[in-house]
């Protein structure tokens, strides 16, 4: 924040000569880096984001997404309290996403792989071992998985847009190391068909 506000920086931290009016390079596009606080469930680190006026982007990686409204409300409330113009204001969206032609091929494909990721990570969590059960319901109309063909993600981020009123969506495709020619077809999907869809619809 303070490169965005000052061409002329001093600080000093704990792991890095300090700076004494130094100009940073490269330079942001018009001399701006684009920060946004990332946030998983916790009020302490919404309320953070709100006060720097900063986006926030909530990660949506398990559960209902309906659960996160509360968290979106409580964002446009702290915002106002701490007097930020509204008309700045910007919410996203994380979700783990994979996308193919055929859904239940691109579900059925991806499963194994997405798992395996899951218990990795749910060892270090005390997690129990994830379930296909899990990964359907998660892939469900109000589930926290966008895994499928390009028409149920557009209707899926349609109703989460309607729902929590995100100005920013971000796709994860990378979970459990896909194969490189499938997550280059699943970013094809999404930047041909998915994402010119979803900005079609917004307009409207």
């Amino acid at each position: 924040m303070k490169i965005n506000n000052k061409k002329r920086v001093t600080w000093k931290g704990q792991f890095r000569p300090e700076l004494k009016e130094q100009e940073i390079f490269p330079k942001a596009l018009n001399d701006k880096i684009n920060i946004r606080i990332a946030v998983g469930g916790t009020p302490e680190s919404v309320v953070r984001a709100a006060k720097f006026g900063l986006p926030v982007i909530f990660a949506i990686i398990g559960g209902n997404p309906a659960q996160f409204t509360g968290l979106f409300d409580y964002y446009k409330k702290a915002y106002e309290h701490f007097e930020h113009d509204t008309n700045n204001m910007q919410t996203g969206v994380h979700m783990h996403a994979f996308f193919g032609e055929n859904s239940k091929q691109t579900a059925d494909e991806y499963y194994p792989m997405y798992a395996a990721q899951m218990n990795r990570i749910g060892k270090q969590r005390g997690w129990p071992p994830y379930q296909q059960p899990q990964f359907e319901t998660g892939r469900s109309k109000y589930g926290h998985l966008l895994i499928g063909d390009a028409n149920e993600a557009i209707d899926k981020i349609l109703n989460l847009h309607e729902l929590l009123g995100f100005t920013r969506f971000s796709a994860h495709m990378d979970v459990g190391a896909p194969p490189h020619l499938s997550l280059m077809k699943s970013i094809e999907i999404f930047g041909t068909k998915i994402a010119p869809k979803v900005r079609g619809a917004l307009k409207n």
